[in-house]
């Protein structure tokens, strides 16, 4: 029997680490033979759009009023005498890229600027939960499992998508209809339906590789001794067992996906991707959907948006941070290519959005209403989408935030109606079901 105590301190804290990896899309699906995979798939037909979501979280709660910036509502300055962002014709350089008469962009996301004009970028604004809660944790499970307030859900709501519409679908040899570009799934992607999550492609402490290290315990050689210890169990692990299968399936995987990102594609030159972990996250998406692999669906955590203090305006923290995501997603677009980027959607999004006054440290504080950002060919962009409440104080939510005007649901209804043709039954938003006024139209739909 392996056992995790019997490795050395530093490569057992490392193994531990990446068994967590491995096995974190394990699930019933993914435990069981490949034979009897096969004959449960054997009715699936092919179906799908072609289309797909590329989903970062901006986990931290990103501050809304400081990517699009009312910079015509004096009430915005009042609130920010200190890290607002001025519109040009105030003198500061730089200062609001704008977008139309009401709003601007600040400049670090200047470079999304290029797909506005092209039509292929819209902010969706007040936008996030109608649970008043403020807690990091909460908001985020809420949002990702798409139930807000209901703490029984624990299956995501791209793992729902993912589970009901593989139903008539026969998937082709080798795919990848889902991965997290990461080492542990998001929760949106948790639940029944296997999903890969991806460990660094770089080696481990010493240079070890973890794919390596998977082979010493699921590997054929190893299988016929070597077992994990998740419970007590007895000597001689049993090769077949449905965790040494997931575990050789999981290596596998791993290992195609390797194969296919670390290869640059034939015209990756036309696009400049910044220096930036995001970017390199993106371009490995890039080129799975360059080797036509089947890729639906794909998450990213971008995280570190709890700006309490020093965000700043022009030039602070956040401003560098913006500049990584902008430059990133438009880099990845711009990889795609026009063809292939007009069945791509990049929808970002985050728990809530900040307080519309700033603190006394120059940051601001956890708040209720929120921004998406939504890029790709299949957007109707070129438009500030959702309702706008001045920043009047007496207009806020509890006086102190921006309300929300539509549902962070809405936009994950749409976004799977239009770029999948997937119609969500009645219980996929369990306790809601979109009303009329929410439904925004920012997606084409693709054929």
């Amino acid at each position: 029997m392996f056992r995790i105590d019997d490795v050395p301190t530093s490569r057992r804290d490392f193994l531990v680490r990446s068994l967590q990896v491995a096995l974190t899309g394990v699930t019933l699906e993914a435990l069981l033979p490949l034979h009897a995979l096969a004959r449960g798939r054997e009715r699936r037909q092919e179906s799908g759009t072609g289309g797909t979501l590329v989903v970062i979280y901006l986990r931290g709660g990103c501050d809304a009023l400081n990517m699009v910036v009312p910079y015509r509502d004096r009430f915005y300055y009042q609130h920010r005498p200190t890290i607002g962002i001025a519109p040009k014709d105030r003198g500061q350089e730089p200062g609001v890229v704008e977008l139309n008469r009401m709003f601007g962009l600040h400049p670090g996301l200047g470079a999304f600027y290029k797909l506005w004009e092209k039509k292929q970028f819209a902010p969706i604004i007040n936008v996030g939960s109608p649970h008043p809660s403020r807690s990091h944790f909460d908001c985020q499970d809420f949002m990702e499992y798409a139930a807000p307030g209901d703490r029984t859900v624990k299956q995501g709501w791209l793992n729902r998508f993912l589970q009901l519409s593989a139903e008539g679908r026969k998937p082709k040899p080798g795919e990848f209809r889902s991965v997290a570009a990461q080492a542990l799934l998001p929760r949106s992607l948790r639940g029944p339906y296997p999903v890969l999550a991806v460990p660094p492609l770089r080696g481990g402490r010493g240079g070890e590789d973890p794919l390596d290290i998977f082979d010493e315990i699921y590997g054929e050689d190893g299988a016929t001794g070597p077992m994990v210890e998740m419970e007590p169990r007895e000597e001689g692990g049993d090769p077949n067992a449905p965790v040494v299968l997931a575990g050789r399936n999981t290596i596998e995987e791993l290992r195609r996906y390797r194969k296919i990102v670390s290869q640059p594609a034939a015209d990756e030159g036309r696009a400049q991707y910044p220096q930036h972990p995001l970017a390199e996250k993106l371009r490995q998406i890039a080129r799975l959907i360059k080797a036509e692999a089947g890729l639906e669906v794909a998450a990213i955590d971008y995280p570190g948006w709890d700006h309490h203090a020093r965000e700043g305006g022009v030039g602070g923290k956040m401003h560098e941070m913006l500049e990584g995501l902008a430059g990133s997603v438009t880099a990845f677009l711009e990889d795609l290519g026009e063809e292939r980027a007009q069945k791509v959607v990049v929808l970002t999004m985050s728990e809530f959005g900040r307080t519309v006054r700033e603190n006394g440290n120059e940051g601001t504080d956890h708040g209720h209403g929120g921004i998406m950002l939504a890029a790709g060919g299949a957007v109707r962009g070129g438009k500030v989408y959702g309702a706008y409440t001045p920043l009047d104080p007496k207009a806020l939510y509890e006086e102190r935030d921006l309300p929300v005007h539509t549902d962070f649901r809405a936009v994950f209804d749409e976004t799977l109606r239009a770029l999948f043709g997937f119609v969500p039954p009645r219980d996929f938003f369990p306790h809601y079901r979109v009303r009329r006024r929410e439904r925004l139209g920012f997606l084409e739909a693709l054929g």
